[in-house]
């Protein structure tokens, strides 16, 4: 496929890493059908799958992105961290669900809540890369003035939604007004009938791929058109975080 040798071309190192992150979802799909443990209403798996197909399309929008950067060393640097902060996000994720322990959110010993607070450091340092090449992709004055525009909202809203993972570390739990573990839709699990906070926390993270697509297809050379949309869709993202600060 066209766009897969595209990204291998662009980044060798991220490209791997999705697809190992890729390759990591299909075993884990297996070990959810021969392991049958539930933790908080769902297979113990479900959750590493979801973190290692969301990692392996980060990585690979990443790829994409930072072949937009003209500095190699900074790549290098953000590249690499992008796969050691991910590699302990998963590493920890992975094995706390063989324990049949939750690895977000639990302080029920010192073992655990290190290893949530590691995460936490991974997934800052990790939105600090994205940012930084935020701001590296702004100087590049050779792209679209809409494209442009586009990933820069959209790495811009990235690092606020993966911020916001913080409000719920806060609040030990995703679900307000209920404890979690709710009956919730298949797979992403999400609550129903009580305000889950990884709705606004998934829209928003995905604002990474959605608007630089609409950019490229819709606005390339409309950053107004970027902006409208871009903040439209924060709009309808975060409005799970207005309901329960306002």
């Amino acid at each position: 496929m066209e766009i897969i040798r595209e990204i291998f071309k662009r980044n060798k190192v991220l490209g791997l890493f999705g697809l190992l992150n890729f390759t990591a979802f299909l075993i884990l799909l297996v070990f959810s059908f021969w392991d049958d443990r539930i933790l908080l209403g769902a297979n113990i798996w479900h959750k590493p799958m979801k973190f290692a197909l969301s990692i392996g399309i980060f990585s690979w929008t990443m790829t994409w992105f930072l072949d937009y950067i003209s500095d190699p060393s900074k790549v290098k640097k953000i590249q690499w961290t992008i796969v050691l902060m991910m590699t302990i996000e998963q590493v920890i994720i992975i094995g706390q669900a063989s324990r049949g322990e939750l690895s977000h959110f639990n302080i029920s010993s010192a073992f655990n809540l290190a290893l949530f607070n590691i995460m936490g450091i991974a997934i800052f340092v990790n939105t600090l890369m994205v940012f930084w090449a935020l701001l590296l992709i702004r100087k590049n004055i050779k792209l679209p003035n809409g494209y442009r525009s586009g990933l820069i909202w959209g790495m811009g809203i990235f690092c606020i939604a993966s911020l916001q993972g913080y409000v719920m570390a806060a609040n030990l739990g995703h679900t307000l007004g209920a404890s979690d573990g709710q009956e919730g839709i298949f797979f992403l699990n999400w609550a129903k009938g009580f305000i889950d906070l990884r709705i606004f926390h998934f829209i928003g993270l995905h604002a990474l791929q959605v608007i630089p697509l609409f950019a490229w297809f819709f606005a390339k050379h409309q950053p107004n058109l970027v902006l409208t949309f871009s903040i439209l869709y924060l709009v309808i993202a975060s409005s799970t975080l207005w309901t329960v600060l306002f």
